[in-house]
Order: structure tokens, then C-alpha cells, then sequence
């Protein structure tokens, strides 16, 4: 049987299934939250960070897939994690959604940020979403190079000290 959603080879020689998360994701999203550094955990939360509640897994698990869309980038063979991307739509700018990409310390500069970002684009386009936008720490320079990449460029604003907002325009990506 095919497996759901869409294999990357990643620049390490390794492969990725990115597919849309489920509930019986709720363990395979703990673990690879547990095994991101501290430093990782504050710059994609913002604030320290130790465990994810119940609450919070079955948040960031059990989405409708057109308002709040996953991802989750797998191992084929194992299920392990690798990484998640998601966005979240505003109520009040249907055509707007914030978005958050958290690749684990391991999985880092191997191309799968940018197979996640590139897949949830393609996703929010299909629902009619035409920009991101994320907040984020103002050092988490990855994830600026990320969206550089990806969209060729952003814009930033300050929302509070030590944090900006990062907007970029879904068409400007080539997908």
C-alpha cells in the first residue's frame, strides 16, 4: 500500500514521508518535542518550554486539515519524527493563517525545513490562503534563512522585545 502524502530524499541521503498529522501522532510528536534542545524549544515557543501537556498534543494533533492544517515529515520504515509544519488560519483574514515550521537539532540543514514550508505553501494555497505569517524570536536565524529561501524574501516587525513577525506572500513561492 502507498503510503499517504509525499517521500522527499533529503540532502543527508535519508528519506521523508510529509504527510498530514494525526491523533495517533499524539507519542511520535511528544518524543521528537523531547528530543529538541532547549535552545530549539525557546526560540520556536518563545519562552521556556519543558514538556507538552495532553491538551496541547491533542491541539497540535487532532486538526481539520482546512483551518488548522499539519504536517509531519516521518521516517517510511520506522514512523519516527523528523519534523512538523503548520498553519493556523485567522478568523478575521480568512486569506491570511500563521505558520510555524520545528524541524528536530538532527534533521536540521539536510532540506527538510524547506520540504515541510514548500508542502504547507501548497496546502494553504489550496485552501485559499495567500500569506503567513509567524512570530518568532529575533535570533532564530534558521528560520529566517528558511523562509529566505523558500520565499526569496519576508517581511519583519517588531512585536516585543526580542520578538518580530515575519510575513511573506504565498505567491511569491515557487512550488
Amino acid at each position: 500500500m502507498k503510503p499517504r502524502g509525499q517521500v522527499v530524499a533529503l540532502r543527508n541521503g535519508v528519506e521523508a514521508l510529509i504527510r498530514p498529522i494525526a491523533p495517533a501522532d499524539r507519542e511520535r510528536l511528544n518524543e521528537g518535542f523531547q528530543s529538541a534542545s532547549a535552545e530549539s524549544i525557546f526560540l520556536r515557543f518563545l519562552t521556556p518550554q519543558p514538556r507538552l501537556s495532553s491538551t496541547m498534543l491533542d491541539y497540535l494533533t487532532d486538526v481539520d486539515h482546512v483551518g488548522h492544517e499539519a504536517l509531519i515529515a516521518v521516517d517510511p520504515e520506522t514512523s519516527k519524527s523528523f519534523g512538523t509544519a503548520r498553519y493556523i488560519r485567522y478568523h478575521d483574514r480568512p486569506d491570511t493563517a500563521e505558520f510555524a515550521v520545528g524541524v528536530g537539532d538532527q534533521w536540521m540543514k539536510v532540506g527538510l525545513g524547506t520540504a515541510l514550508l514548500l508542502s504547507l505553501v501548497r496546502r494553504a494555497r489550496e485552501q485559499g490562503i495567500v500569506r503567513f505569517v509567524g512570530v518568532t524570536h529575533s535570533d532564530n536565524t534558521a528560520i529566517r534563512r528558511l523562509v529566505k529561501k523558500v520565499a526569496g524574501g519576508y517581511e519583519t516587525t517588531s512585536v516585543s522585545q526580542g520578538a518580530i513577525e515575519i510575513s511573506i506572500e504565498l505567491g511569491a513561492v515557487a512550488v
